[in-house]
């Protein structure tokens, strides 16, 4: 199972899908009814009605289940290469429009490719929505957001080194090039400052 979304990727989702504990559809020509957290699917009846706490498990599940499809390399080749803002943005895109939408954004494109792509992402029934519009906007804008600096709380987990750089970060470590253990030196996925080059080359020179 795939570490949690962060707090800012489920921030911006239960900001745009709001909870409704009786099931809604929220466009008519929606197949699927709609309830909770915008949970939807056809377990989901006309008419039915379910309480808060049901509610928070099922968006629990769902972030779980889209937090996977992004983790996932056949839907979004560039996974590894993700930080952990990236990485809630694609959930939230996936929790809207689904891992079907999320593989044809990613395939074939950059980074920056499927950033600009996400905007395309802003229609139903063929017809452009302004909340839709809104959303892939603030997904594009936490795409956009440098994640927490050094000394500070990490809440996304987005220290922790990926799979294709662990080595590297743990050599840096033993070496003492980065300092205490590979998750808490210095954000591992943004570009280093010229004080903490020189830092770590000074570092490196003294071995």
């Amino acid at each position: 199972m795939s570490r949690p979304v962060g707090e800012a990727g489920l921030a911006l989702i239960k900001q745009f899908e709001g909870c409704r504990l009786k099931a809604y559809k929220p466009v008519p020509t929606e197949v699927y009814w709609t309830i909770g957290w915008g949970h939807c699917g056809p377990d989901v009846r006309e008419g039915q009605t379910i309480t808060q706490a049901e509610a928070d498990a099922m968006l629990a599940a769902d972030c779980r289940r889209f937090a996977d499809a992004v983790d996932n390399s056949v839907n979004v080749p560039l996974t590894a290469q993700l930080n952990a803002n990236q990485r809630d943005a694609l959930i939230s895109f996936a929790f809207n429009c689904g891992a079907g939408c999320l593989r044809t954004l990613c395939r074939g494109r950059t980074l920056p490719q499927v950033r600009e792509a996400m905007a395309l992402y802003n229609k139903s029934g063929g017809k452009v929505l302004k909340g839709l519009e809104r959303r892939r906007a603030a997904e594009q804008a936490l795409w956009d957001t440098p994640v927490s600096l050094a000394g500070e709380t990490d809440p996304t987990g987005d220290n922790i080194p990926a799979d294709a750089h662990r080595e590297g970060v743990e050599w840096a470590v033993e070496q003492g090039v980065l300092r205490g253990n590979a998750q808490g030196d210095l954000m591992l996925s943004r570009p280093v400052t010229r004080q903490e080059l020189c830092t770590m080359l000074y570092r490196l020179a003294g071995r």
